[in-house]
Order: structure tokens, then C-alpha cells, then sequence
């Protein structure tokens, strides 16, 4: 059924491009031949129909191939992400128990130490080989066609996770049919087709990159662009991602809030990179107000809220005409999905074709908490406006949304009670202004245990953006009467940053002195951040290079903002790289406008629309707005 779509457009235009990543330009009969090659090598290999094969991937042309020869033979693709430690990546293979893992060469060997480990044989190859046929699989002339059965195939096609905990973890087996209707909904409802080009700046291993990103390029025929390195924080990288929307005339762009976050921010000229874009597209998280009004004002294009789940796929999205489209409105269901809001509290339940037939497949003691007569409880809650259009007033308590990540609080609390110091542990998610979401430890630990214990502890067994960015101790947790954590009691975040001195009253000296100064008190707040002494860290290399990616930034640049006494942007820290370059920055930023002429690089650092207030912004919208 999926295979099917891809021969579709090799038959109707085989030299279209299908993917491009940087230099490379692959057309659709190119795509063709590699999943072919992959398919045979599947078939050498003894892949049968249900049978599992793991993928560490980077975003790329194998990761697609493999996908789309699992599909042909039958197989069930399971996309590991390359963030995980050995122990998560351990969990989901004890639970799918796949026949073989593809991994590229840099993730080799964790792959093989994990496989090693397994109770089970797991082959592990290495998947740019497999695309070229390196193996000793059949000719590709001797090969059949990949769509050579009277009917296509309808059945299970890959493995998505809702969690990585032992205890809680949820999988949920998506057949082909779903997939299909994954594609088949959404570009129903956008009218997206073959002559759209799609940039994906998303991980193909998350269900919003690999439904949103691949799955609709695949169906409709249109062009995937994606990154040629992604491995560089998004602010870091968003100019070459800017010069792609430009270069590649992209249509459609699927991001995320922080994503979004950055552009609005960005020094550089955003509006002209978005200038052939028709769709602007956020999920994974919730959407500021602000970030929507200050993108929309920067570039005349709203950003699209798309709801969805990993249980149920793409459920809705405001598909209106641009100048309707308002902040907090999901939009109507996307073509061939029902929502329906159930009883006092507004239970959101919804039906789709995207829903796997048989819910969660390993924990089957637990569908018919969520999954009843085809429908699905999503355990948000929300209304329904008068033009039909979805309004969530409450999300799902289970989940905390980080940077886009889904994190399961349990997992995290369970990993904490693991630390032989922790008697009691409670995890939590709340906001912080300008950091936004984080995830809060709340513990009772024998006295000797530290922060830096606790973290040291999770660092060794969770992926970063699971980690809590800080930890309270107490010597008892709020209980109900039942016993029951009472949780809201512990999200206060007034604790945090209350270790970021004030560098509003530097000490006098010359210039050299004082930026040394700043320089030294900066380096102690990348120290914290990255939980190690301020010795270790050099002052003369670009951030990066220690370590920091989005999330660390984030935090940096709140505790930089907090110690200054001034709103800086996250995107100084890519203008001034390094410990030193900042130093100067901001002891001239913290002078004043007289300083101007010592900053370095000239280049603009602050977002114009910093200086408006919000009822200026609106204005700007309204006008815009007017002018459609």
C-alpha cells in the first residue's frame, strides 16, 4: 500500500526529485532502485512479513529506503532515536525484538555493545551499505517490481513509542493502512501535491517528522529537502536553514515552538526565506502567543497549530484562509477524522483511520481505558467553538512537553527512585519566563546526596531532554489522605536561578578588567549548566564545542539575562560564540548605546520588534491583516 505510492511517481515522472541533502539530488527512480536493493538484501537476510528491523538513522536517503523496503517485504520499521542512552535503546529492543538493526557508522558501535546484550541474536548492519548493495542480494534486474501483489497490503508497518520506561512503556503498531490515511488525510485537507516542496528540519524517528515530513512527500510525489547537518542546535543553524527555504523554494515548513521561537528572533531576514511558503506548521508543543504574533508580523504568514497524538495521528489543524487564521484555534478535524468532547470535563475522544487496530499492542490490559467502540481518549480536554474548530483548554497530565519532546514523567521518577540515596522522588514540568518548559525533581534523599549526584544519575541512564534542569530536596512529600503525591504543590520554580549573581555592578577597572570579570562570571554559569567546575572550561572556543545544544542555550541565556539585568536574545550567543566574545559584548550592551562602537561583530543582535509593545505588534497585525 505505501510502496505502491512511490512506484506511482516513478512511473509518472521517474527523474522528479524525491530528496534533497545538501549536494545530493535523488529522483524518484533513484529512490526506487535503492529500496529495491534494500528489499532483496531484506529477502537474503530471511526478513519475513512481521518481523521487526531497527533503525538508528540520521535523517537521510537510507533512512527513507529502509523504511519503504521493510514496507515492501512486510516488515515492521522501528525508528530508534540516536539520543537515546544504551539503556533506552536496550528497553525498546527487548520489547520489539528486532530481527536486525541498520545504523549508520557513527552509531555503530553502541548499536553492536547494545545487540551484544540482548537475549536474543540481532544482526546489526551497516545501512549505507545496504543501499548500495554491498550485500550479496539478487540483481536488480532479477527483481520484481515492489507492488507486484493483486492487493495491496494493509498490514502492520511500524513500531512508535509513547514512553521508555520497563513499567510504563506503550507501543502502539501502525499498519500500513493507517499510514496511508496518516498521508492521505492531511493532504486532503491542505491540498499539498507533487509540485510542493516539504522542508524537514524535524527528526524522521519522531512521529511528527516521519507523518508530516515523509509520509505526505511520499504520497503526493512532492520533494523532501532535508538538512545536510543537523546536529547543531537550531539556533546555531538556522541561517543555512533560512538559505534552503530560499534556495529550494520550499512550500511547506513543519517546525516546532522553538523553532518558531528563533526565526521570530533571528537577526536575519527571515520574511525573504519565507516568501514562496504556503504552510507554516507547528506541533510537539504549545505555541506562545507572543512567538505566533512576532512571526506572523515578521513574515505575514500565521503558524498553524496541528493536533495530533502518537495514537491517533494528525488529528486537526486550521486549514482556513491565512487572514483567518487565529491564535488558540486547532481548526476543524482534518478530512476523515471525528472529534467528539465527552462529559463535564471536556474529555477530547477522537476517531480516524490513523487509530492502530489493535491500540497498544504490548499492554493490551489497557485499551479499554483509551480505546472504545473506535475511538480514541486522548486525555486532553478542550471545547468546541462556534465554527466547529477545536479549542484546547487542558492537556494530558501524564506527558510534559520539552523542546518538543514528549516526556513521561513516570519514567523520569522511576530512573530517580533507581539512585540508592533517593527514598522518595516526584517529577514535575513548569514554566520559566523565557526558558519555558523544564522538568523539576523533587526528592528525599539521605543527606550526603547533591544535585550533582542526582543528575550525574540521569544523565547515565535518560536522554538530555528527560534530564531536570534542577532538583529540590525535601524532607517529606505533600500526600492527600490517600497517599497521593499532591503535585501541585511542588511546581514552584521560585527556586531556580537563585545561584546567578548580578553583574549589574561590575567592579572598576579598565575595559580588559572588566570583561575578564564578566568573562569569569559567565564561565561559572556554563559551568553549572553543563555540571562541572568552571576549570574545565576554556573561554576561547565557540559554545557549541562545549556542549551546549537548544535547551542548554536557553538556559544560558536566561541566566545571562538574569545576571545582566537586561532581555537578551538566544541568538547573541551564536553572534558572540565564545566565553570571551560575549564578555565584550555585554559589558558594552550593559554601558549603553555610548558603547556601540565596541561591539563586534557589527551585525544586529536584537530582534526589532523587541523594542514594541504587544498592543503595537497587534496593531501591525491588523494592518497586515487588512491588506490581504
Amino acid at each position: 500500500m505505501l510502496t505502491s505510492a512511490l512506484e506511482k511517481s516513478v512511473r509518472t515522472n521517474p527523474t522528479k526529485v524525491a530528496i534533497v541533502r545538501g549536494s545530493a539530488r535523488i529522483s524518484y527512480g533513484e529512490l526506487y532502485r535503492q529500496v529495491r536493493r534494500c528489499a532483496a538484501a531484506f529477502r537474503d537476510l530471511d526478513v519475513r512479513e512481521g518481523d521487526c528491523v531497527g533503525a538508528m538513522l540520521d535523517n537521510g536517503p537510507e533512512f527513507i529506503a529502509a523504511f519503504l523496503a521493510c514496507a515492501n517485504v512486510h516488515a515492521i520499521f522501528l525508528p530508534i532515536s540516536s539520543l537515546y542512552t544504551r539503556e533506552e535503546v536496550q528497553k525498546l529492543l527487548l520489547d520489539a525484538g528486532p530481527r536486525l538493526i541498520l545504523a549508520q557508522d557513527r552509531h555503530l558501535a553502541r548499536c553492536r555493545d547494545v545487540a551484544a546484550k540482548a537475549r536474543f541474536e540481532i544482526a546489526v548492519l551497516v545501512a549505507d551499505d545496504l543501499a548500495r548493495g554491498a550485500f550479496d542480494a539478487a540483481s536488480i534486474e532479477d527483481m520484481p517490481s515492489i507492488a507486484t501483489a493483486a492487493e495491496p497490503f494493509t498490514g502492520r508497518a511500524l513500531y512508535l513509542y509513547t514512553s521508555g520506561s520497563t513499567d510504563s512503556v506503550k507501543r502502539v503498531c501502525c499498519t500500513q493502512e493507517n499510514l496511508y490515511f496518516e498521508a492521505h488525510n492531511f493532504v486532503e485537507s491542505t491540498k499539498i501535491g507533487a509540485d510542493d516542496t516539504i522542508l524537514c528540519t524535524i527528526p524522521l524517528h519522531h512521529s511528527y517528522g516521519f507523518g508530516n515530513c515523509l509520509l505526505d512527500a511520499l504520497y503526493t510525489g512532492a520533494t523532501l529537502v532535508l538538512e545536510p547537518d543537523s546536529d547543531q542546535p537550531f539556533a546555531a543553524r538556522h541561517g543555512r536553514m533560512l538559505e534552503l527555504l530560499r534556495a529550494e523554494e520550499v512550500k511547506v515548513y513543519p517546525g516546532v515552538p522553538f523553532q518558531f521561537e528563533v526565526l521570530a528572533a533571528s537577526p536575519k531576514d527571515v520574511a525573504s526565506a519565507f516568501r514562496h511558503v504556503r504552510w507554516c506548521i507547528s506541533s510537539g508543543d504549545v505555541l506562545a502567543r507572543r512567538t505566533f504574533d512576532r512571526f506572523r508580523a515578521r513574515t505575514g504568514h500565521p503558524i498553524r497549530s496541528l493536533y495530533g497524538s502518537t495514537e491517533a495521528g494528525s488529528i486537526a489543524m486550521d486549514v482556513g484562509d491565512a487572514s483567518a487564521v487565529s491564535f488558540g484555534s486547532l481548526g476543524p478535524p482534518l478530512a476523515n477524522v471525528t472529534i467528539e468532547v465527552r462529559g463535564d470535563a471536556g474529555r477530547i475522544w477522537v476517531k480516524s483511520p490513523c487509530i492502530p487496530p489493535d491500540g497498544y499492542d504490548n499492554r493490551p490490559e489497557i485499551n479499554r481505558e483509551v480505546f472504545r467502540e473506535g475511538f480514541y481518549d486522548t486525555g486532553d480536554v478542550g471545547t468546541i467553538d462556534d465554527r466547529g474548530h477545536l479549542v484546547m483548554t487542558g492537556r494530558k497530565q501524564s506527558f510534559f512537553d520539552v523542546g518538543g519532546h514528549k516526556v513521561e514523567l513516570a519514567e523520569v521518577e522511576e530512573i530517580l527512585l533507581g539512585h540508592a540515596a533517593v527514598r522518595e522522588a516526584a517529577v514535575v514540568g513548569v514554566e520559566i519566563p523565557n526558558l519555558g518548559a523544564v522538568i523539576k525533581a523533587v526528592v528525599v534523599a539521605d543527606e550526603a546526596c547533591h544535585e550533582a549526584d542526582i543528575l550525574d544519575h540521569c544523565r547515565a541512564h535518560l536522554a538530555a531532554f528527560k534530564i531536570p534542569r534542577f532538583v529540590e530536596f525535601r524532607n517529606v512529600l505533600p500526600r492527600s489522605a490517600l497517599g497521593k503525591i499532591l503535585k501541585h504543590e511542588l511546581a514552584d520554580s521560585n527556586a531556580w536561578l537563585a545561584d546567578v549573581p548580578s553583574a549589574r555592578d561590575i567592579p572598576r577597572g579598565s575595559r580588559e578588567q572588566q570583561i575578564d570579570w564578566l568573562a569569569l562570571r559567565i564561565r561559572e554559569q556554563v559551568a553549572t549548566i553543563l555540571g562541572t567546575s568552571a576549570a574545565r572550561i576554556r573561554r576561547d572556543v565557540p559554545f557549541q564545542m562545549l556542549g551546549f545544544d537548544s535547551l542548554r542555550t536557553i538556559e544560558l541565556q536566561e541566566r545571562l539575562s538574569r545576571m545582566s539585568g537586561m532581555a537578551l536574545s538566544v541568538t547573541t550567543l551564536w553572534n558572540y560564540p565564545s566565553i570571551d566574545a560575549y564578555a565584550a559584548f555585554l559589558l558594552d550592551a550593559m554601558r549603553g548605546p555610548a558603547a556601540a562602537q565596541h561591539l563586534s561583530p557589527p551585525s544586529r543582535t536584537a530582534d526589532p520588534l523587541d523594542e514594541l509593545s504587544d498592543d503595537a505588534i497587534a496593531a501591525m497585525l491588523a494592518k497586515e491583516i487588512d491588506m490581504k
